[in-house]
């Protein structure tokens, strides 16, 4: 067949964070950093899904593991961005 299996994406998940005064005012700082760069101004916690996808996509030797059969269980893990873009390991 042609046509590839399509994957039913995952289901968002809540998860709720305490971070350190250092790390909180770093995600500050950062949020001032975007809105310079960018020209719009965006809350700090938004952010946060953003940082930890572009991590998760950054770090090699983990998408190699994901992608081994250690690493991966029934799905490649997909990381998608606030503004839908949709970045797919695999």
């Amino acid at each position: 067949m042609k046509l590839a299996h399509i994957a039913k994406p995952l289901r968002s998940q809540q998860v709720r964070v305490t971070l350190a005064g250092h790390l909180n005012a770093a995600l500050e700082c950062y949020a001032r950093y975007y809105e310079h760069v960018h020209g719009d101004g965006v809350e700090p916690r938004a952010l946060i899904p953003e940082i930890l996808g572009a991590f998760l996509q950054a770090d090699r030797e983990f998408q190699i593991w994901s992608r081994s059969s250690v690493g991966s269980h029934n799905r490649r893990p997909s990381w998608s961005s606030s503004n839908g873009d949709v970045k797919s390991q695999g």
